[in-house]
């Protein structure tokens, strides 16, 4: 039997509408840095995010971040793993374990120095969620930057920030920081 043109139609409309949902799928799964769970573009020279992964990682150094900033706890995850990938990849690596429930004066203090060097920059900086990179940035902007504690802590928040602790030891950092210049 000859195939009509309306049989011929009729059999490619699932092929098409396959491709059709191929490209839709493949478009609302970004690739790239953009992909890292909880990925925030603070500004042309910072990012932050949840834990990337080996090929997110070299999405970064593909997309120009010229360092890797870690507040994850080495055991957490294969932080060597990360390590080894990120300085395969000409990547600065800077690791300064936190832990969520107990975060230190010394930590913080590593971190705005880390942050204060302009060589590190552009930087990716993550944690496991985004919730102590959230918490450490709320500090910097409000001491370094001058921005304002409600203003920072929005921020915070959008970058991940959620835990209480977190919140409070970095409102304590804040003023305690502030009393101490105010002298």
């Amino acid at each position: 039997m000859a195939s009509t043109p309306a049989s011929s139609i009729r059999r490619r409309v699932p092929f098409v509408l396959g491709l059709f949902a191929a490209a839709a799928l493949a478009a609302a799964r970004p690739g790239g840095a953009d992909a890292i769970d909880r990925f925030y573009r603070v500004n042309e020279q910072v990012a932050t995010g949840a834990q990337p992964t080996v090929s997110q990682i070299a999405d970064l150094a593909r997309e120009g971040f010229r360092t890797i900033m870690n507040l994850r706890e080495p055991g957490e995850y294969d932080s060597a793993a990360e390590e080894a990938a990120a300085r395969e990849l000409g990547l600065r690596y800077v690791s300064i374990p936190v832990k969520t429930a107990d975060p230190k004066v010394e930590q913080l203090d590593a971190f705005l120095n880390a942050t204060a060097d302009p060589t590190i920059y552009p930087a990716f900086l993550h944690c496991g969620s985004g919730n102590r990179v959230g918490a450490f940035w709320m500090v910097r902007r409000v001491l370094v930057d001058g921005w304002s504690v409600p203003d920072a802590e929005t921020e915070a928040v959008q970058i991940g920030m959620k835990s209480p602790n977190l919140r409070e030891f970095a409102l304590d950092y804040i003023q305690r920081h502030a009393k101490s210049t105010a002298r």
